[in-house]
């Protein structure tokens, strides 16, 4: 039998919701998730599962992090997330994608922004974190 190794990796207890089936549409064309608490976690993992419905036009996903506690933001811009955009062409199928990232400070929130979004051109957003070390 051959020696196996097995680690327990440091995972968060739970996975966080960020943003719960948000509708971006003729009204909500913006969304800040609630502040949520990194702890020591030094990493994340970002789950997105984004829906359109006709054409509106982009959605941007926008990692933040805070140094006191919620009351000054700062855009993460490692990687990828310097730049996380959708067109509703990627997204008119649906889809389900999550992304790393290395944690940057305290507290942290997603914020979504989405444009040429109507009553009829809408994007549908829930998004998850998760956290491990």
């Amino acid at each position: 039998m051959a020696n196996v190794l097995h680690i327990k990796a440091a995972r968060s207890a739970s996975i966080v919701t960020l943003i719960d089936a948000v509708e971006f549409n003729a009204t909500t064309t913006t969304h800040n998730s609630a502040a949520v608490k990194c702890g020591a976690w030094k990493h994340f993992l970002l789950y997105l599962n984004v829906d359109s419905t006709a054409t509106p036009t982009d959605i941007q996903f926008i990692v933040q992090f805070s140094d006191d506690g919620g009351t000054t933001w700062w855009t993460y811009k490692q990687g990828l997330f310097a730049s996380l955009f959708y067109e509703d062409q990627d997204t008119a199928d649906g889809i389900n994608e999550c992304f790393s990232g290395d944690v940057a400070g305290r507290t942290m929130r997603l914020r979504a922004v989405a444009t040429g979004t109507t009553a009829a051109n809408k994007f549908t957003v829930t998004a998850k974190v998760e956290f491990w070390a």
